[in-house]
């Protein structure tokens, strides 16, 4: 299948790497002209192109949201019957946008990979980062059932572990949860620190919930922002969660906390059992 990627950072380096070694045609375009010669240069991509867009017949957008929609406005005329997809982290937003300027012919399945690294750009792209994790595809009005599974065909071929299909709000909702507010807690925690021997003084746990705080400032503020209805109700709740923990240990009572300690346990261990 001929593949047109349109950003060669992290996850669009890492997408154009993992279809080319499975033998797709792989054309690519990034902004910076030194990221396209190094992905010819490393053969991640056969061309960078723009005009190779035209005739592909699969284009993943791998930008930030916003950025996906203004390319897609500045190279409309590129655009005829591909279908397209997206790696974006949010969708309600971006969905609406692009189906807004896309023509009538185009055919339009988000999908958003539940994988990544903390460091961000072409010469980080880790391939082995698919493996098993969970794929999220994401349906418009524009989606046909062949597209849906194509989509999700592509997911298996990469290596992706559970395919799950839902609608836009559906997924912002979802991943309000499950990462948005899961870096919140990271950078919460790296920004109550006030103490000088912090450092020495951190076991796994620690550094486990804060590895995430590493971030890319840039795409977790669009994210954050793009998705604030969502994000708000969950920090909330999380919060409500925390303050009655708290009042708990307040209070000692100790029979209500061994209680919600157990219900958190047991909800974790769920989650090996689906992936065993």
């Amino acid at each position: 299948m001929k593949i047109f990627i349109v950003g060669l950072g992290l996850m669009g380096a890492s997408y154009a790497e993992k279809l080319t070694l499975l033998g797709h045609e792989v054309h690519g375009f990034d902004q910076d002209e030194q990221v396209n010669f190094q992905a010819k240069l490393d053969r991640v991509i056969l061309s960078s192109n723009l005009n190779e867009l035209k005739d592909a017949e699969l284009v993943i957008l791998a930008l930030y949201p916003k950025e996906n929609v203004h390319f897609v406005e500045k190279h409309k005329k590129l655009f005829n019957q591909q279908l397209i997809t997206d790696i974006a982290g949010t969708k309600t937003h971006l969905v609406k946008e692009l189906l807004s300027i896309l023509p009538e012919t185009i055919r339009y399945v988000s999908h958003h990979p539940m994988a990544g690294r903390e460091k961000k750009g072409y010469f980080n792209r880790d391939i082995s980062m698919f493996n098993k994790a969970n794929f999220l595809v994401v349906t418009t009005e524009k989606s046909t059932k062949e597209d849906i599974k194509m989509i999700k065909d592509l997911g298996e071929q990469m290596g992706f572990g559970r395919i799950t299909e839902l609608t836009p709000e559906a997924h912002d909702k979802l991943i309000a949860h499950t990462s948005q507010l899961t870096h919140l807690l990271a950078v919460g925690l790296m920004l109550s620190d006030d103490e000088v021997y912090t450092k020495f003084a951190t076991g796994d746990s620690f550094r486990d919930l804060t590895r995430i705080a590493k971030i890319n400032e840039d795409m977790w503020t669009e994210l954050f922002i793009d998705n604030k209805e969502a994000l708000v109700k969950q920090t909330d709740k999380f919060i409500e969660v925390l303050q009655k923990l708290k009042r708990d240990i307040i209070e000692s009572d100790a029979e209500t906390l061994k209680k919600e300690l157990r219900t958190s346990k047991e909800k974790r261990l769920a989650f090996d059992d689906l992936k065993s």
